[in-house]
């Protein structure tokens, strides 16, 4: 069976990109999989260095990343069969190995757009997924608004 990989986070651009996931999963026959990845680096922010805090932490986040993947199931609604997984680890590796392991045939993952020193300073997960993926990446652009160009 065709799958298709969808990390989400929440954010506008995954909804976009699990919208344009469904829309190919349902011309192609295809399972979606939505996953969500825990990023360790988070929780170590988020305790601030403390080790008594980085238990909750953790928690906090793999509830966040629960939440994330049912919504986004809802928001598939069943016009593709759908299964999710939550995974902890750094965002690029973790989507690598899952991408692997589910032998999917292609991701769809949403970009924040950054460019310039927003992109050197934060980085890019969607970029190294498409670097380093053992598998095709489509990476959905953020919506932008029309071009006001007379014609």
């Amino acid at each position: 069976m065709t799958r298709i990989l969808v990390p989400v986070d929440g954010s506008e651009y995954s909804k976009r990109a699990l919208d344009v996931a469904v829309d190919l999963a349902c011309a192609l026959g295809a399972e979606v999989v939505i996953a969500n990845v825990v990023d360790l680096a988070r929780v170590a922010v988020m305790s601030g260095g403390q080790a008594q805090l980085v238990a909750g932490a953790f928690e906090e986040l793999q509830e966040d990343g629960k939440r994330l993947v049912d919504e986004a199931r809802a928001r598939v609604g069943g016009k593709a069969p759908t299964t999710t997984r939550v995974v902890e680890g750094s965002p690029v590796d973790e989507v690598e190995k899952l991408a692997a392991q589910l032998k999917v045939s292609f991701i769809v993952m949403g970009t924040h757009g950054r460019s310039g020193l927003n992109r050197a300073v934060m980085g890019s997960v969607a970029e190294g997924v498409a670097r380093r993926a053992p598998v095709p990446v489509m990476i959905v652009p953020p919506e932008r608004a029309p071009s006001s160009t007379p014609s």
